[in-house]
């Protein structure tokens, strides 16, 4: 799944305007909540210093005309109305908790001739009306509203007390005024929000300019325009980063210069030991095959007779002369291989069965002499491959030389050849299998390795310079196969060469016998058999 890509102005525009949005509501909640109680307090003051203040004066005019005056009642207490938006009920009680008087809206209630007065029941209130303190209390109202009761003692100056100024006051201004609030903080944000993204992304743009031309120098440098520098001129750690990364890319450039240098000098170091190997190759062979032709005369009497020592020194020299040949030809063979990497021109069709007979053959005198048994298994009708014969067999040469050379007496060794599928391509598999002491599991990765040797004692008792199994690889590896070798310490080694068909036998029909396929993990090949 593929990562959205974000813009570090986009992300830097965000980070700011995030602080910002929260620091606007933040402080647009505490001022709201502050100005929310301050208001609420202001109200209760004020309701509590205007009962105190028109409490008497009601009473007096309510004492004065009593019932008789309604009229004059009424147009007093509109008139008290006017100066406190707040009042929602004003009431005169005596002290035994009578209603005489009851202001509500525009309706105002003079209990007494006819009309029946209501009881207080509440004993809080009803010890507020008798006590001679201004008292005030916050009550919920019948609807669920909440309400600010004063209560306050109208006492005579001889300190008589009989009545009491019950004022209810709604919240209803401040909730409205709490709303108010709110909806202009809101729009307040909405406009500072608005403000913050345009600084926002101002204030990233200029932040992530500078990081915008570095990053188009990077990407130049990654293009290969090496000769690509960064010019910031911000007097920051941006502009410090800059330098540090035209300091990179001068070192990067010098370091590209010394290694092409010394590829150069490798590569000319190889190619002179390359040739330096073909021609000392090429410059021994010549003597090498006149010695073992006047070997091999001296040795059948060519040249006259000579006694038995004598006859047994040439052929020591004989088979010490063809041991160096084998090793001549072995650097011959990588010289040419180093050359030529690719060996399609001089492909051509061939039996595969053929090949592993004529180098049994080759091989059997010295199996039987050594008392080492051969198994060939090779799988009936399998196609023909497209490779250079003589490679092919310079491989199984020198895998099976190897394997006769370390399997003791009374060892056997196994050849098997089938047709395998690997990575989509058909092919066939060849196992060479011995009986030996095995391999270290730490080892096989290097065998293949030129002039490796597992155990270099074994140079001293078997001879070899360690080139064969890597002349092996190059070989399948030029014909597009793979190799490789499993071995247990004490049991045996088995190597497993895969060559691929080729041009031959590509046309989608299977094979026939077994079906095998390669599956590769963790760089482990296994050959699976299928049913």
């Amino acid at each position: 799944m593929t990562r959205r890509r974000v813009l570090l102005q986009t992300r830097i525009a965000r980070h700011i305007a995030f602080a910002v949005v929260v620091s606007l509501v933040l402080s647009a909640l505490v001022l709201v909540v502050f100005r929310h109680h301050a208001v609420r307090r202001n109200m209760e003051r004020s309701a509590r210093t205007y009962a105190s203040l028109i409490s008497e004066r009601l009473t007096e005019q309510f004492g004065f005309f009593g019932t008789g005056g309604k009229g004059v009642v009424d147009q007093q207490i509109a008139q008290l109305r006017e100066l406190n938006d707040d009042i929602e009920r004003l009431e005169i009680v005596d002290v035994r908790g009578k209603v005489v008087l009851r202001a509500e809206g525009n309706n105002v209630v003079l209990f007494g001739e006819g009309i029946e007065s209501p009881m207080v029941t509440d004993r809080e209130l009803l010890r507020a009306i008798s006590g001679l303190e201004t008292t005030a209390v916050q009550v919920t109202e019948a609807d669920g509203s909440d309400a600010y009761r004063v209560v306050a003692p109208v006492v005579k100056q001889w300190g008589e007390h009989v009545y009491s100024l019950v004022g209810t006051f709604t919240y209803a201004n401040v909730d409205r005024q709490l709303r108010s609030s709110l909806w202009l903080s809101a729009l307040i944000l909405a406009v500072g929000l608005g403000l913050t993204q345009w600084v926002s992304v101002t204030l990233a743009g200029g932040i992530t300019r500078d990081v915008e031309v570095l990053r188009a120098g990077v990407m130049r440098i990654q293009e290969g325009r090496l000769e690509e520098r960064v010019s910031i001129d911000s007097r920051d750690e941006i502009e410090e980063l800059a330098d540090a990364f035209n300091l990179m890319a001068d070192e990067l450039v010098a370091t590209i210069r010394q290694l092409r240098e010394a590829n150069r000098e490798l590569e000319t170091l190889d190619q002179t030991k390359a040739d330096l190997v073909a021609n000392v190759s090429h410059e021994l062979k010549t003597p090498l095959t006149a010695l073992r032709g006047y070997l091999e005369l001296m040795a059948e009497g060519g040249l006259g007779s000579i006694s038995e020592e004598s006859i047994r020194a040439v052929m020591v020299c004989r088979k010490n002369v063809e041991r160096l040949s084998l090793r001549v030809e072995e650097l011959v063979q990588l010289s040419r291989l180093d050359r030529f990497t690719s060996l399609d021109s001089a492909r051509e069709e061939i039996e595969l069965n053929s090949i592993l007979e004529g180098i049994i053959d080759t091989f059997r005198p010295r199996m039987e002499g050594g008392g080492v048994h051969f198994v060939l298994q090779v799988q009936p009708d399998l196609w023909a491959l497209q490779a250079n014969p003589e490679q092919i067999e310079r491989v199984f040469l020198n895998l099976l030389d190897n394997a006769v050379k370390f399997t003791p007496k009374g060892g056997t060794v196994l050849v098997l050849a089938e047709a395998c599928d690997h990575e989509q391509r058909q092919g066939v598999l060849v196992r060479i299998q011995d009986s030996g002491v095995g391999i270290p599991p730490t080892e096989l990765v290097r065998i293949f390795d030129r002039f490796y040797q597992v155990d270099p004692s074994s140079r001293r008792r078997f001879g070899g310079m360690g080139l064969g199994l890597s002349l092996v690889r190059s070989i399948v590896e030029a014909h597009r196969g793979a190799v490789w070798a499993e071995s247990e310490e004490g049991i045996g080694s088995t190597f497993f060469v895969w060559m691929p068909f080729g041009d031959f036998g590509q046309d989608g029909t299977s094979q026939g016998g077994p079906s095998v396929r390669l599956e590769e993990a963790d760089g482990d090949r296994t050959a699976v058999r299928e049913a």
